[in-house]
């Protein structure tokens, strides 16, 4: 079979592998058919890391992923052959304390698709245990199923900061992880929402998905734009999504009094500074979101469900042989991406 390999920083070659078989009876073999490129195949590909985590000779990106079931071991309930699936990327172990408290995105042993040094699934086929899979709703189709992965991490991150109908927020970052949040704010019934980003086609976005004011920041400031608009007090919640040293202090300048700042972004630097005594003051509850548990098959239904459009989150497809040009596209925010996904 095909896959894509990160060889070092910006050079992605494709190769011919050995197709992956079947060695447990509860896991199911994947024919991949769309893969998305995710903020940190983008850190893998410019930086070869994300804090400690570190590329070492080659591998496999991609975990943003959804295709066909070919074939599945004899225990295999959940899913059939032929049948349409997202595939939820970080396989935990189970047993340890975090997963038996239901929080399998903190397993100390998980194993998560294209992360050092796990391959991921920019390959044309994949095996995956068969709770890792979650069949696509009718009506959705593979594109979907991709962006149930950052919707995913999106609704799980709003259920942290422990949102509540008539909630005021602002989103600090309209990429595809901001504009999920944006999407599950908007669902689940917030009163005013607030987003802010540099690129005006992801504001164009942020809009249609129901987005009461947008900020463009080369132009102006989220803060002093909600503080005006809130009698400045600021919005119960604000989420980061850009990570940058200057959106990680907006999400925390924002919230009001006894608000909350959300940390979703993945700087590139390992330490960030916060204004202390400013959270301090304000009593402010700073919560940070790592990936997702438990929300795959509610991003599925919600999508199923909404008359939002967030599948236009996808932008630009490409196929797996032109998989350098897709990321160099997206680190470069080229010709206005927002989504850009692999055909395979």
């Amino acid at each position: 079979m095909k896959a894509a390999f990160l060889i070092k920083r910006r050079r992605v070659v494709i190769d011919d592998i050995p197709s992956p078989e079947i060695k447990r009876e509860t896991d199911v073999l994947v024919r991949v058919r769309r893969v998305g490129i995710c903020g940190s195949d983008m850190h893998y590909f410019l930086e070869g890391r994300i804090g400690d985590q570190v590329v070492k000779g080659r591998i496999i990106l991609g975990h943003e992923a959804a295709g066909e079931v070919v074939d599945a071991g004899k225990e295999v309930k959940k899913v059939k052959k032929g049948q349409k699936v997202a595939i939820e990327p970080g396989i935990s172990c189970g047993v340890c304390q975090q997963c038996v408290k239901g929080k399998p995105n903190l397993c100390p042993d998980v194993k998560f698709f294209g992360t050092p040094h796990v391959d991921g699934v920019l390959r044309e086929f994949v095996v995956v245990p068969e709770n890792n899979l979650y069949p696509l709703p009718a009506g959705l189709d593979y594109n979907e199923g991709v962006l149930s992965e950052p919707l995913a991490i999106g609704l799980y991150g709003v259920r942290l900061s422990g949102f509540s109908v008539g909630d005021s927020v602002a989103i600090v970052g309209a990429g595809p992880i901001g504009l999920s949040i944006l999407f599950s704010v908007v669902s689940g019934g917030a009163r005013k929402v607030f987003v802010s980003d540099l690129l005006p086609s992801r504001l164009e976005m942020a809009k249609k998905l129901g987005a009461d004011r947008v900020v463009l920041a080369s132009k102006e400031d989220i803060v002093d734009v909600v503080k005006k608009e809130t009698g400045g007090m600021g919005v119960d919640i604000g989420y980061e999504a850009a990570g940058k040293r200057e959106t990680f202090k907006q999400s925390t300048d924002v919230a009001r009094i006894g608000g909350k700042a959300v940390i979703y972004g993945i700087p590139a630097d390992d330490r960030i500074e916060f204004d202390v005594h400013s959270i301090r003051r304000k009593e402010l509850k700073i919560i940070n979101v790592r990936r997702s548990a438990h929300t795959t098959e509610l991003a599925l239904d919600l999508m199923a469900k909404s008359s939002l459009p967030f599948s236009s989150l996808v932008t630009h497809t490409f196929p797996l042989e032109k998989i350098e040009e897709a990321l160099n596209m997206v680190v470069e925010y080229k010709d206005g991406v927002i989504k850009a996904v692999i055909t395979l």
